[in-house]
């Protein structure tokens, strides 16, 4: 590795590992043991299995009948999803715009795809617990608005078949088998050139999914537009799950909420998330990982600045949600407000505020920190933790802005008053359970995934290295970067 700074920029900046010796380097990091992975895996595992006892004890104690009490599982559910399925396409997009800096983040974020997997058995039953969308104390004689759940699935022929469930779950899985093409296909190159360097279980995997895999020009180029495919397609493909997810579990469990702005808010979110957690991955894996000599601080410099970015249109979706429901004053929309924004959900929501604006903004504001490798990770953090109370304040508040049990009723009403306005659900000890397990079961696939393959890219790094090299211009020392394409 060779680290340069020409006065203006800090060292280590730009890296520049040797191209031969990438596949060595990594598949060595890969293999050997870490005591420090294995600690993480032991805590994973410990948390996911707190995760099993609070859903038990909670099956036990409410049943899969009232959805009320599920509204801390749903709200981590929502956070993991939001993360996973936005790290994918993040990786998707920067090689949409061939970037050159995102060369070490793009196997970090493919490993998300096997999150995905768990992201469905996860969902199974927040399926089973959703209200059914016909009212079931309509009688004939009623108003006719209230014979059914407001819900996107509503139309002049009634509701589609399998709607919400079918069409929620097939979502899903069209999100996986897609991320796990992505992955598959990513991993193709590295396994093939690198099978003949592990032994045991782990060759018998890298022989089945290298397949013949041989490195031909045909098959770059086949590769390379699998990739660019793959990726168009799980980028529509996330916009609607999301889109599926926020509308079906979110606005049409609170009476009258009608909002096109949600929406896209989730997807923007889970994208700042999913960046937000990649910095902190790299991070540690510069510092403590091993890999100082292939994540260059350009990395963070650049990826801090779409962090920035993403970070302000949040706050201009926050607005535009803010204002549209502050003008138009009716009752339903007073009262949501009140709901989930300025009483019930108050404390959630200005430190929502706080986690996901300003502390990321004035962090990122400032080019000296955005020029660390800490700045940007401490950022992403931040957003993370937004994140996670932004899901909270949502899932949780719409999973009990009706007390369903005792008067189902209520969430086929035209719209929430503010007579009828919860008070805030504070999580007792199965809902903390239920939290940490998720999250905690999340960590331990995503570790036990980046163990099983590298979590660097070979091929993207390798070409990454062959396209640079550092050269004088008068006085001063700059990276030559080549642009093949």
């Amino acid at each position: 590795m060779a680290e340069h700074s020409n006065g203006r920029s800090p060292a280590g900046m730009w890296v520049f590992p040797q191209a031969d010796q990438i596949t060595a380097q990594v598949m060595e990091r890969t293999t050997r043991r870490c005591k420090p992975h294995t600690i993480a895996l032991v805590v994973a595992a410990l948390l996911a299995a707190l995760g099993v006892v609070g859903f038990l004890f909670r099956v036990a104690a409410d049943g899969l009948d009232n959805y009320n009490a599920w509204g801390y599982y749903m709200a981590a559910f929502s956070f993991v999803f939001m993360v996973t399925s936005g790290a994918p396409l993040a990786t998707a997009a920067f090689r949409f715009t061939k970037s050159h800096w995102r060369r070490p983040l793009s196997r970090v974020a493919e490993l998300f795809a096997v999150v995905g997997v768990l992201n469905l058995l996860l969902f199974i039953p927040m399926v089973i617990v959703l209200p059914a969308i016909e009212n079931p104390t309509f009688v004939p004689g009623m108003e006719g608005e209230m014979a059914a759940r407001r819900a996107i699935w509503l139309g002049s022929s009634g509701v589609p078949f399998g709607a919400p469930a079918l069409w929620d779950i097939l979502g899903l899985v069209a999100l996986a088998v897609t991320s796990m093409a992505i992955l598959w296909l990513s991993l193709m190159p590295d396994l093939a050139q690198s099978r003949d360097r592990v032994s045991g279980f782990r060759r018998t995997i890298y022989g089945l999914l290298a397949g013949s895999w041989h490195g031909t020009k045909r098959q770059w180029i086949q590769h390379k537009a699998g990739m660019m495919l793959l990726g168009g397609f799980y980028f529509m493909m996330v916009v609607f799950v999301h889109f599926l997810i926020v509308s079906d579990f979110a606005m049409s469990l609170i009476p009258g909420w009608k909002d096109s702005i949600l929406p896209p808010l989730y997807t923007l979110i889970a994208f700042q998330n999913a960046l937000g957690l990649l910095l902190v991955i790299l991070f540690i894996l510069r510092k403590w990982g091993g890999y100082q000599e292939y994540i260059g601080i350009s990395l963070f410099w650049s990826a801090s600045k779409i962090l920035l970015g993403l970070t302000l249109l949040w706050t201009y979706h926050l607005f535009a949600f803010f204002i549209t429901f502050w003008y138009g004053r009716l009752e339903v929309e007073e009262s949501i407000l009140r709901y989930l924004m300025f009483e019930s959900y108050a404390p959630v929501f200005w430190a929502n505020v706080i986690f996901s604006f300003f502390v990321p903004f004035f962090i990122l504001l400032w080019n000296p920190v955005r020029k660390t490798a800490w700045g940007p990770a401490l950022a992403g953090l931040s957003a993370l933790v937004g994140g996670f109370l932004f899901s909270i304040r949502i899932f949780v508040g719409s999973f009990n802005a009706v007390d369903f049990k005792e008067f189902p009723g209520e969430l086929y009403s035209l719209g929430l008053t503010r007579a009828r306005i919860q008070d805030a659900v504070i999580p007792d000890l199965w809902d903390i359970f239920m939290v940490v397990g998720i999250i905690g079961a999340a960590a331990l696939v995503y570790l036990a995934a980046a163990k099983l393959f590298p979590v660097m890219s070979i091929w993207e790094v390798k070409e990454g290295a062959m396209y640079q090299r550092m050269g004088k211009l008068f006085r001063g020392e700059y990276m030559i970067l080549a642009k093949p394409e």
